[in-house]
């Protein structure tokens, strides 16, 4: 996963420009683009891409981390 690839598969999610210039989402919608950001960011940081970890750090309250002790 590189920085290009996660903003581009965040920006599909969002519906492209049709996130910021609408003013009005449906709450399924909405419920459904929330969802999607999420597993992306988990997907990105399990595979250790840095922008995804530091939006799983300043995010503590979505994201639960764990590490394993070997």
């Amino acid at each position: 996963m590189t920085n290009k690839l996660f903003i581009t598969e965040f920006l599909e999610i969002l519906g492209g420009d049709n996130f910021l210039l609408c003013d009005l989402i449906d709450q399924e919608e909405l419920f459904a683009m929330q969802d999607g950001i999420a597993k992306l960011i988990v997907k990105s940081a399990n595979v250790g891409l840095p922008l995804a970890t530091q939006m799983v750090a300043l995010l503590p309250n979505s994201f639960q981390t764990s590490t394993t002790d070997v």
